[in-house]
């Protein structure tokens, strides 16, 4: 990536002059362009290989979550306001954010993950003990302690 938001890819590279007329059309019509979205995709592809975001299994998720995060804060780009508008600046920063939240998110399904994975052997534990067991809810503010 260049000073002038420029990502050079040899299957498709990414101006910012190629992205503010389907801006334009979108704001014009309120329907995403097939080629807004063809480069959203190839931002957000280009951007999972970077270390932070490489060895994920659910990296395919993340790129989906962040071209969709994208296409859903693109009316909040306003690209009259600034002197010089620069939307590959800014979704790079939207696809790098929801990949941040993505990751936190699956986090946390994980500790959740874990704690019913290590309790499942007390209950069932407790079950042969027991001939009645009622199985409860899980608390998952407990989770953390």
């Amino acid at each position: 990536m260049t000073k002038e938001g420029v990502m050079q890819n040899k299957k498709f590279p990414v101006t910012n002059d190629e992205i503010m007329p389907l801006i334009f059309k979108y704001r014009r019509t309120g329907i995403v362009p097939e080629e807004l979205g063809k480069i959203l995709l190839t931002i957000a592809k280009n951007l999972s290989n970077k270390g932070s975001f490489h060895g994920y299994t659910w990296k395919e998720d993340m790129i989906q979550e962040g071209v969709l995060t994208c296409i859903y804060y693109m009316y909040n780009f306003d690209p009259i306001r600034y002197r010089n508008p620069n939307p590959f600046a800014y979704f790079t920063t939207v696809i790098r954010n929801s990949f941040l939240n993505y990751i936190k998110k699956q986090n946390r399904h994980g500790i959740i993950k874990d704690w019913c994975y290590k309790i499942y052997p007390i209950l069932e534990k407790e079950q042969a003990e027991e001939e009645f067991f009622e199985l409860k809810g899980i608390d998952y503010t407990k989770l953390k302690d």
